[in-house]
């Protein structure tokens, strides 16, 4: 039987809580730009769902995302990657902005757009295998959807220009120190932990929940505007950059994220 090659979008709600999975463990759950439209499409229904007042974020298998796919994206530039980034900004935004609380329980690899789409969310639960980076800039390309604004806000400017300018794998005990994550727990008690505290969440005042976010967050960053553009223009002229295709193309041919071993842990913008 053909293996899928690109992450799909699964929601299940049960008990207030839905729980969105991103099913695409043989790509370490690369983000497609039709995977950004089922994202985006899940949250517009979601966020209308009187019998959902909480939201799970989680990754299939060994990973919680390893960022955008770049078999599809590698080779683009132009206002192609305009585009994808645009499309990408959207999704993360859609996520930061909704109504809802969104906890994200994360395992094993969490890189680069796998990190943006974790800082969308409102709280973050980790499993004490999960590895963090910012793997853009290495690779030739800078964050692209909000790890250049929500990261600093999170862990502190200089914290983040370390993550980011280096691209290191940060462990989840680091990521706890840094604030990153909330807490910490073992593997086996990841997706149990998450839903009890995604459990408790969607058991509170619906309107005093969106009243606090927007509070917390009363400046969110348009879906367009000089941000936005700043992000699609750098993420266009990045790509133009011959050193970014040297950098990707090992990613871009026919092998998928397990059929060459870890492959690097490929996918990061």
């Amino acid at each position: 039987m053909a293996v899928e090659r690109r992450t799909r979008i699964s929601v299940e709600v049960a008990d207030r809580v839905a729980t969105l999975t991103m099913d695409g463990a043989h790509v370490l759950n690369a983000l497609h730009s039709e995977t950004h439209r089922e994202m985006q499409r899940a949250f517009d229904e979601l966020d209308l769902r009187d019998d959902v007042g909480a939201v799970l974020v989680r990754g299939a298998g060994r990973a919680f995302c390893s960022g955008s796919d770049l078999r599809e994206i590698g080779n683009i530039d132009g206002p192609t990657a305009r585009r994808y980034v645009q499309l990408d900004w959207i999704t993360k935004n859609r996520i930061a902005g909704s109504p809802k609380p969104v906890v994200a329980a994360i395992q094993g690899y969490c890189v680069g757009g796998g990190v943006e789409l974790a800082v969308a969310c409102d709280i973050r639960i980790a499993a004490s295998d999960a590895v963090f980076s910012m793997r853009e800039v290495p690779l030739g390309s800078v964050p692209g959807s909000g790890g250049l604004q929500r990261l600093p806000s999170i862990v502190g400017r200089g914290v983040a220009k370390d993550w980011v300018l280096t691209g290191r794998d940060v462990p989840a005990e680091e990521a706890l120190l840094r604030g990153l994550v909330s807490r910490l727990v073992a593997p086996v008690e990841l997706e149990h932990e998450a839903r009890v505290l995604a459990s408790s969440l969607a058991g509170r005042n619906a309107t005093a929940m969106h009243l606090a976010k927007v509070a917390l967050d009363p400046q969110p960053e348009p879906d367009r505007g000089l941000v936005a553009t700043f992000q699609m223009l750098a993420g266009a002229a990045c790509h133009t950059d011959p050193r970014y295709h040297e950098t990707t193309s090992r990613f871009t041919g026919k092998q998928v994220a397990g059929e060459s071993g870890t492959a690097g842990v490929p996918h990061a913008r």
